[in-house]
């Protein structure tokens, strides 16, 4: 930027000065041609504060206004500055008919691997706080769907159902459920709210259509139906014991079942094999206890009188009503009802009839699992034959079956917290701008400015200008990695006094929220809540022992998993992938086909393995005390993986940051292990995140990070204290051009939501006017030695600063009146004595002579301008 001069001067015509000299020559006569002639001397260079402040607004209203939106970037040439420090009124037309040329950026492709996006409107208060507290990362989430997922509960031999997969936030969607022959329809709920048919297939009288409103979370469509009333013959044993509990046992068969006829339903405690619920209980990841025998099957009389076993012809619905719940030791973790098959009377194999129990331990629950915790008072399930019907009581296997890494705690660890090589010394910007400085930050959506004003009558010593408030209210949004944001400061003096600038006054950086911060403040936390839709339940709060490089503690603010902070989240990276891959508990490491199950989708379910109670407990089994050691882990496996020898996560290499520790889905689970969380505060503001001048003069991008301002490491610090050394009275002055811009490459999917701040401000001194020098005392008459009476004391004017001493009290440009001297002899300036009419004739001629070869000289010269 440049600073600019407005510099005008009061023309005089040839006419003017011949009517001058006229003036004169009257006035002459009249005794008064000096005080005339030092009147128009001191005219001849007037200029009004109002003018300098007219010319100011015509210069700022020819400037072409800078505007950028999304990764595009607006620029335009601005006119050279007048090498004569006075510009031209043409020189000014032409400024203010400058047009902008604006060039599109090009995002760099995505891969492969890349082809998931996810929109990030949330704007809870997301809306990176210039401080830009409120502003919040969002986008360059490539990997991960849009929206909520929708899964659909229902009979597949009873209904067919079509419809969307996912559904954006308050999206209104549709579905559609067709209903196989012989199944009725009973009911439709869309996350628990039930449903009315809203149009039926005129053509199908089977299709029945329905639409569910305003999406908020990952929500499930549940489709009740049952088969059509056929003739059943209903069997029912009333308070059969059942262990420590009794129940009700219904059993629905078909009228037809002639196997059946007849028969009666027996409930007994028919022994089971041990040894095949023991293995049963090993597949699934689980350690046997104990069970409760239990046995169902029916009864007829033979033809020789004795009662015999039968087995029905068809499937059978039998469902068991507790009246007296079971209840169980604590080491019991849960249970199950099970069916042991059978083959010419020799049990072959334990399989799962229904879940009976789980127990309300949070630190057991499978990370899938998605049944109410708890004893359940109803059980239904179906079968075709009869044999044992065991319930099996089991708990989870022990950590000792898991080999601990080979690597785990193995390197060196040379961590201290918020000792980063990256530390910066705090910025204090806590005073606020000085009272009586106006800002006008209207300018900013339309311009990029903000203007700060020294009014008229301002007269502080001191100048500070805090432009934290100002630029939040400024850049106050979301961005996505590889958008820009330009804005600058423009100062206008209207006082009478002169202003430098503070030398190293100029400052950007962070704003600390160390002022916020208590130790007896609530610490985040995310664990695992089964009764809601995420899996997940937080409390909002700071992030235990994390301190940034500029001494500020990290803040995760929101109860809301989803919610904004100023910490990272946690991303399926692939040390975690392999985390889990290899130390989850047993029976999530398979998904229903039997494959081993993916831990890279961010959906409801999944959320689940990243919080710090199931990774804390995978981490223990590879090797670490848990979740504290997250960041041993990360070096170890980056030391195993890379053949390296680390020894702090801030010295990994940033393509291996953007690339894998900060990549992956992100889990709604905000990083709590200190030491990550500080590595990704500081990458942000020290590499990702820049203030960069429009011209850098010839500087690196890279020199302008948040942190290279905090350290005094950009190298502009000349630049500013030549565009600020001297703020005169009724001018104009504009700082660079600067522009706010995220990495595109190096802001990944961990700092989607993370609010984020900056600020920036300086400081201004006045040049205090010219002492007025002394009056001496008057010298006490010598006795007998009187003063002449008719020497005056002389009169001393004192000057504002920037302004010229007017004669007396004269009002500018007008002459002071007449002084009429005794026996009408005219008084010189300055002096008692007097003259005779005729001498100061002579001098004003002489006078008058110059003065028009004098106005001769300043109109050629102002022509020639």
């Amino acid at each position: 930027m440049r600073k600019e001069q407005f510099i005008r001067q009061s023309k005089m015509s040839g006419r003017s000065k011949k009517i001058l000299a006229v003036f004169l020559a009257a006035a002459m006569i009249a005794g008064n041609a000096l005080t005339v002639l030092a009147e128009d001397v001191s005219g001849n260079n007037v200029e009004t504060v109002e003018e300098k402040v007219e010319e100011t607004s015509q210069e700022s209203s020819g400037e072409a206004s800078v505007e950028e939106s999304g990764s595009q970037e607006s620029t335009e040439e601005k006119p050279e500055e007048s090498t004569s420090g006075e510009e031209t009124t043409e020189t000014e037309s032409a400024s203010s008919e400058e047009t902008e040329s604006s060039e599109g950026t090009e995002a760099p492709a995505e891969t492969e691997e890349e082809t998931e996006t996810e929109s990030e409107t949330e704007t809870e208060s997301e809306t990176a706080n210039g401080s830009v507290s409120g502003n919040s990362v969002s986008g360059n989430d490539v990997e991960e769907e849009t929206g909520f997922e929708l899964t659909y509960v229902y009979d597949k031999e009873a209904v067919t159902v079509e419809g969307p997969d996912r559904a954006e936030e308050d999206e209104e969607f549709s579905f559609c459920v067709m209903v196989n022959k012989g199944y009725t329809l009973l009911e439709v709920t869309c996350g628990g709210e039930a449903l009315t048919a809203e149009v039926t297939d005129a053509a199908e009288t089977d299709g029945f259509s329905y639409v569910c409103e305003k999406v908020t979370e990952d929500t499930e469509i549940v489709i009740k139906s049952e088969k059509e009333a056929e003739e059943e013959r209903i069997f029912e044993k009333k308070d059969v014991i059942i262990g420590n509990g009794r129940a009700t046992v219904t059993i629905k068969a078909a009228a037809d079942d002639e196997n059946l006829k007849d028969a009666e339903l027996v409930a007994d405690e028919e022994k089971a094999d041990s040894r095949l619920l023991e293995e049963y209980a090993l597949n699934e990841g689980m350690e046997y206890l104990s069970h409760i025998d239990f046995g169902l099957h029916f009864e007829k009389k033979a033809e020789d009188g004795s009662m015999e076993e039968v087995q029905p012809s068809k499937p059978v619905k039998v469902t068991i009503t507790f009246t007296k719940e079971l209840s169980f030791d604590s080491e019991v973790q849960k249970a199950e009802l099970l069916h042991v098959t059978a083959k010419d009377g020799k049990q072959e194999k334990a399989e799962k009839a229904a879940d009976l129990y789980e127990m309300a331990a949070v630190a057991y629950y499978s990370a899938r699992n998605t049944q109410i915790p708890g004893m359940k008072k109803v059980i239904t399930f179906e079968t075709d034959s009869f044999s044992p019907f065991p319930i099996m009581l089991m708990h989870v296997v022990e950590d000792e079956e898991y080999t601990p890494l080979s690597w785990a705690n193995s390197g060196n660890y040379n961590y201290v917290p918020g000792n980063s090589k990256w530390k910066a010394d705090p910025i204090d910007n806590s005073k606020p701008t000085t009272s009586g400085i106006q800002v006008d930050v209207s300018h900013v959506k339309k311009d990029g400015y903000i203007i700060y004003t020294i009014p008229a009558g301002f007269s502080s010593q001191t100048i500070n200008i805090n432009a934290t408030e100002d630029v939040k209210t400024m850049l106050e949004g979301s961005y996505v990695p590889g958008d820009e944001a330009l804005f600058t400061i423009k100062i206008v003096n209207n006082s009478v006094y002169t202003f430098n600038y503070v030398k190293n006054s100029f400052y950007g950086g962070t704003e600390s929220n160390a002022y916020m911060y208590e130790d007896s403040d609530p610490k985040y936390q995310c664990v695992i809540d089964m009764s809601s839709s995420s899996g997940l339940a937080a409390t909002g709060g700071w992030v235990n022992g994390a301190t940034g490089f500029d001494g500020s503690p990290i803040l995760n603010y929101s109860s809301n998993p989803a919610g904004n902070g100023w910490g990272i989240s946690r991303t399926a990276n692939e040390a975690l992938q392999y985390l889990l891959q290899n130390y989850c508990d047993k029976e999530d490491k398979k998904d229903s086909q039997g494959k081993d199950f993916e831990f890279t989708s961010n959906s409801g379910k999944n959320q689940r393995f990243y919080t710090d109670e199931y990774l804390g407990k995978a981490l223990k089994r590879a090797g670490y005390t848990g979740i504290g050691q997250l960041s041993n882990y990360y070096i170890d496996y980056y030391n195993n993986v890379k053949g390296t020898n680390i020894t702090k996560l801030e010295d990994l290499a940033p393509s291996y940051l953007y690339n894998s520790l900060f990549k992956g889905n992100r889990m709604y689970v905000r990083e709590t292990n200190p030491e990550v969380v500080e590595l990704g505060y500081n990458f942000f503001y020290n590499m990702g995140t820049r203030i960069v001048p429009e011209d850098t003069k010839g500087l690196s991008k890279s020199q302008f990070t948040i942190g290279n301002w905090m350290r005094n490491e950009t190298g502009f610090e000349g630049e500013i204290e030549s565009l600020l050394g001297e703020v005169a009275p009724g001018n104009s002055y504009e700082l660079p051009g600067f522009k706010m811009e995220i990495d595109f490459l190096y802001i990944s999917n961990a700092y989607m939501d993370m609010d984020y701040g900056f600020t920036f401000g300086l400081q201004l001194t006045r040049n205090n006017p010219p002492t007025p020098p002394e009056i001496p005392a008057p010298e006490e008459p010598a006795p007998g030695n009187p003063t002449p009476a008719d020497t005056p004391t002389p009169t001393v004017t004192a000057a504002v600063l920037g302004e010229s001493a007017a004669p007396d009290a004269a009002v500018l440009g007008e002459a002071l009146p007449p002084q009429v001297g005794v026996l009408g002899e005219s008084k010189g300036p300055g002096t008692g004595d007097s003259a005779p009419i005729a001498a100061w004739g002579l001098a004003a001629l002489g006078t008058a002579a110059f003065l028009a070869v004098y106005a001769m000289k300043k109109r050629r010269k102002t022509k020639d301008i």
